[in-house]
């Protein structure tokens, strides 16, 4: 299950199609997509659908064995006070989608975004609206902040950057295809990933492009994208082939790039390693999951995988402390793992399937949403259950957001809520 692993040599790539590097659609595809998911009882969170962009098929994935159902809650004897601080209805939220729209903070604000176009922004102190814009787009990536600029990704192709003071739209900038994840901000350049696979540097004062990159895609991946990590002056991207890269953001040049997960299996759907994590990185080291592909650890020098675990199937970005690595499964059980051999400590599976988001740790605890609005707290030395609450009616789709002693949770409805954790 864990092992060693020696660097495997790039797999071939197709051709592309057309003029842009890519796979070709046709209903023969499209069929084998369907099928492939309706014959492995994988649960889809939206219909499949063809990126007409890229040529690409993607698909939403839940995850696990359908004919279970999500697991019934048990009672627990709560080792933690919760307090909610207070909570707000922030719009439109997600639309039922599967969207990377959630939230951001810095300093005494925090700022929400909708499917619709809203953004707001917060007192975190308080809940007090600050501002309010409506960017009239459909918004489908963000907030993310950096350089006093809140960025945006929409369904059309298009990062927004409005000023984090007053909410005035200073830039519009166009890519090849949706963002599913939030643009990142580095010093002069704003780092965006596409759903066809390409990467952009845009000019973080105008927008303006500086370079693109592509990447060849797979012919059947999951519906989402893992945000590329900034590091000084270079990104760091993981792709749906199982490639990830390591990029200059003056020029985009490739320091080095690595198939760190290798697809194996007699299926398409077995094939798939997407890499749809945004990569943790840590003391020179960079953590990440490929669906089919196990949860990796791979150098950030070179990006020589260290360490695989192959016994966990996830698609969530892990998260890290000092002594262990924390990642949700597709079944919904969360794991606590060695960081430095991959070895599991404890596996908490008392959420099976209840659609869980990625753990965040929160003081010594970690914290999950459910898909009935929950909120969840696990200690992370075993991953027993210390508390949880109820925060909405609506699912909770996206990690909650740590900021100073406070926990902000946004939910698919649109609500956001700030929650603070005592003994």
């Amino acid at each position: 299950m864990i092992r060693p692993i020696r660097q495997s040599p790039p797999l071939p790539c197709p051709p592309p199609v057309g003029g842009r590097v890519g796979w070709g659609v046709g209903p023969s595809l499209v069929l084998l997509g369907v099928l492939a998911l309706s014959l492995s009882g994988c649960q889809s969170m939206g219909a499949a659908f063809s990126n007409t962009v890229s040529g690409t098929i993607d698909m939403v994935m839940g995850g696990g064995d359908t004919t279970e159902p999500p697991k019934p809650l048990e009672k627990i004897e709560p080792e933690i006070e919760i307090e909610t601080v207070w909570d707000e209805d922030a719009g439109a939220g997600d639309g039922g989608q599967w969207l990377s729209l959630g939230v951001a903070g810095k300093g005494d604000r925090l700022y929400v975004a909708d499917h619709e176009g809203r953004v707001t922004a917060f007192n975190l102190q308080t809940g007090d609206e600050i501002w309010q814009v409506d960017t009239g787009l459909a918004l489908s990536a963000g907030p993310a902040l950096g350089m006093g600029k809140v960025l945006l990704g929409t369904i059309e192709a298009q990062v927004v950057a409005l000023d984090q003071d007053s909410g005035e739209r200073l830039w519009t900038g166009q890519v090849s295809s949706e963002v599913l994840a939030p643009p990142r901000a580095g010093r002069k350049e704003v780092a965006v990933h596409t759903v066809d696979g390409a990467v952009f540097a845009l000019d973080i004062d105008s927008g303006e492009r500086l370079w693109s990159t592509d990447q060849q895609v797979s012919p059947l991946s999951l519906r989402g994208l893992g945000a590329p990590e900034i590091l000084e002056d270079k990104v760091l991207v993981g792709f749906a082939n199982g490639r990830m890269a390591m990029m200059r953001l003056s020029d985009g040049k490739v320091d080095w790039e690595k198939q760190v997960a290798v697809p194996s299996g007699m299926s398409e759907l077995e094939r798939v390693v997407d890499i749809d994590a945004t990569p943790v990185i840590r003391d020179g080291m960079v953590y990440v999951t490929a669906y089919h592909g196990g949860v990796i650890a791979a150098t950030l020098l070179d990006g020589e995988v260290i360490w695989r675990n192959e016994e966990i199937i996830a698609s969530a970005s892990p998260t890290i402390t000092w002594r262990y690595l924390f990642v949700t499964d597709t079944d919904s059980d969360v794991w606590g793992l060695d960081e430095t051999t991959g070895r599991t400590y404890w596996k908490q599976a008392a959420f099976h399937h209840r659609r869980l988001t990625a753990p965040v740790p929160y003081g010594e605890w970690l914290a999950v949403g459910d898909y009935k609005g929950y909120v969840h707290f696990l200690a992370q030395e075993d991953g027993r259950q210390v508390g949880r609450e109820r925060v909405f009616r609506s699912p909770i789709r996206t990690p909650p957001v740590v900021i100073g002693d406070v926990l902000i949770v946004y939910s698919s409805g649109g609500d956001v809520a700030v929650l603070k954790v005592e003994h």
